[in-house]
């Protein structure tokens, strides 16, 4: 048999001085007393006075009552001995086992609320946008998990961003997670659950369609409308005959490019300031149950950074607590003019930024044909952008339509019966 620790440590568990129970008895009741304890082990036994003493194991204390009442042979003394009952009559362990228990109470009252919102799959807007958005819906953090409206929450965000194709809504223990995908992809039709067609973002002409699942109803060439549907999940099946059979509700899935001439618009004022910081200083603040401080700009020469971080007990277990981080710095104005040179490349800078960020959403640009110009007092770069789209916007096909389709279905079974 191999040497454990573990084993070892079980070990002293059982033993004769972890937890263990001294009886006092008549001594003239001993030999009676012992003859019918059978298999339970006592040890330590030893009498003085005409009291006898007898020591055994905890687990043993109810088998040895019961045998000495049945045996009407008094108990004159009965004592809990040994670690175990050393250890858990300390003031420390009784405070630290309080502690545990409002604590495990109060993550059980905790596990009903939201105490933390994360977005994720974002790119051209920042999560602080897509933030801003859910309080204006009253979607925040210390709200009741019973309050969330997923679906709610998706077609919101969705109205609200015209990028943003995808959206999924969870909650996982006290977090509540907004994914996001600003364009089509296929995974979209393995995680949406109601049937959809897929309809164009912009205005553009097709360049390419594969269908996937669903039906067709563009073709290569063809210009669509922003809204029109390009793939449509309402699909008719036919017979051999050409006649049709039933109609079928699916998942609108397939991979569709438009050729789209997307306009840019950007500029800058031709003088700027440079803020000479004269001295920085950092705050810390509780944050408990979403109350924050807001720490506000004194004046125009000032500027105050915000971060927080809620503390969490594990995985997406959010506390109803954490810290508050404010930086706040104090500067000097000094105004300064761009050179054209200066200008120039502020503006590509900011230009190949949302070209970059067109690319992470599968465009392919084709042509830029932007240019600079000096307009008064500001420097504008404008023109179009030439590229392939991919399109395909989730659009829920409507409940009555769905039930007029079964109705109809439920018809065509009747008659072939």
């Amino acid at each position: 048999m191999k040497f454990s620790f573990v084993n070892l440590f079980f070990s002293c568990f059982e033993g004769k001085k972890f937890h263990y129970i001294v009886i006092k008895i008549n001594e003239n009741h001993i030999y009676r007393f012992i003859n019918n304890t059978g298999k339970i082990k006592l040890r330590d036994i030893h009498s003085k006075d005409g009291i006898t003493e007898i020591t055994f194991n905890y687990k043993d204390k109810n088998k040895v009552l019961d045998i000495a009442e049945k045996m009407g042979i008094k108990i004159l003394d009965i004592k809990e001995k040994g670690t175990y009952t050393y250890i858990t009559r300390l003031p420390v362990i009784k405070s630290v086992t309080f502690i545990l228990a409002v604590f495990t109470l109060l993550l059980i009252i905790n596990s009903h609320f939201i105490w933390n919102i994360d977005v994720e799959g974002n790119y051209s807007y920042t999560s602080t946008q897509i933030m801003r958005f859910l309080k204006k819906m009253d979607i925040k953090e210390g709200m009741r998990k019973n309050r969330i409206n997923s679906d709610e929450i998706e077609k919101e965000i969705r109205r609200k961003y015209n990028d943003i194709s995808w959206v999924c809504a969870e909650v996982k223990g006290t977090n509540l997670i907004v994914h996001i995908k600003e364009n089509y992809i296929t995974e979209i039709s393995a995680k949406e659950d109601k049937t959809y067609d897929l309809i164009a973002n912009r205005d553009c002409t097709i360049k390419s369609i594969l269908v996937r699942k669903g039906k067709g109803v563009v073709k290569a060439g063809d210009k669509v409308k922003k809204g029109d549907v390009l793939i449509s999940g309402i699909v008719d099946v036919f017979n051999e005959s050409g006649e049709k059979i039933f109609t079928k509700l699916c998942n609108a899935d397939g991979d569709v490019v438009g050729i789209t001439n997307l306009s840019y618009n950007d500029k800058i004022s031709d003088t700027y300031f440079v803020k000479n910081i004269k001295h920085k200083r950092t705050y810390y603040a509780p944050l408990v149950a979403g109350y924050t401080w807001n720490i506000k700009e004194n004046d125009k020469n000032e500027t105050v950074v915000k971060s927080e971080r809620n503390f969490k007990a594990f995985g997406n277990f959010y506390l109803p607590f954490g810290m508050e981080k404010y930086v706040v710095t104090k500067f000097e104005k000094e105004k300064r003019n761009y050179t054209k040179e200066e200008a120039k490349k502020k503006l590509y800078d900011r230009f190949n930024y949302k070209m970059f960020i067109l690319e992470q959403k599968g465009y392919k640009i084709l042509e830029k044909n932007v240019k600079i110009d000096k307009k008064k007092n500001h420097y504008v770069f404008s023109g179009t952008i030439k590229c392939l789209e991919p399109l395909g916007k989730v659009s829920y096909i409507e409940s009555e339509k769905i039930n007029e389709i079964e109705s109809e279905n439920n018809k065509e079974t009747t008659k072939s019966d």
